[in-house]
């Protein structure tokens, strides 16, 4: 005997790409709340559809586990992150791209929120060996351009030539990651601690 399955009318993916994109962004922003408020653990599918405002089968449809949605959100903030190295990139000096960024970042009332979650994401990659891959995939995407980054401003003779652009990369990444972890316990004023970070990099690799 066939079983029928329940109408999703209306549910289901809006046909349109533009629609399915807007979509897909609701859902990401209700996950990410739940996931800042709650933890991934404690949230459930049934409170995320509520805080994005969809039913349970078109989240379903959209991202079958949360591990799918946590994935999401790690390209979600890789777009972001790579956008702030590009912002750094177009500066005229290193210096004021830097500052530039470490002031958006210090100024932006989500960046505990965010930080949080970086820090829960994290924490369940390293629990979760294909959460891991996503994330380890996304580091290396932000480490090498980074490091691009680097080599562009020792060719124009900004950065001491002797330095290992990739090392330089990863301690400025790991620098900033540290920083901004200290955040999440409000134990350090952001804008502080940023100015000095700048300092510490400019005066360690600038000519």
């Amino acid at each position: 005997m066939s079983k029928t399955r329940p109408s999703t009318s209306g549910l289901g993916r809006p046909a349109n790409p533009q629609a399915r994109a807007r979509r897909r962004h609701q859902i990401l922003n209700g996950a990410r709340k739940c996931f800042q408020r709650r933890g991934f653990h404690a949230s459930t599918t049934t409170e995320i559809s509520v805080e994005a405002g969809v039913g349970v089968a078109n989240l379903y449809q959209y991202f079958p586990t949360k591990d799918d949605l946590v994935k999401a959100l790690i390209e979600e903030d890789l777009s972001k992150d790579l956008a702030l190295v590009e912002l750094v990139d177009q500066a005229a000096t290193m210096r004021e791209g830097l500052e530039h960024v470490t002031r958006l970042l210090a100024s932006d009332p989500t960046l505990i929120e965010t930080t949080r979650l970086h820090l829960e994401i994290h924490a369940e990659a390293a629990r979760n060996r294909e959460l891991a891959t996503v994330v380890e995939a996304s580091n290396a995407r932000i480490l090498a351009a980074m490091s691009n980054l680097v080599v562009r401003r020792q060719r124009e003779g900004e950065v001491r030539a002797d330095a290992d652009p990739v090392m330089v990369a990863s301690l400025i990444i790991a620098l900033f990651d540290g920083l901004y972890g200290q955040l999440v316990f409000g134990s350090v004023d952001a804008g502080t601690l940023t100015r000095a970070a700048n300092k510490m990099i400019i005066d360690a690799f600038t000519s």
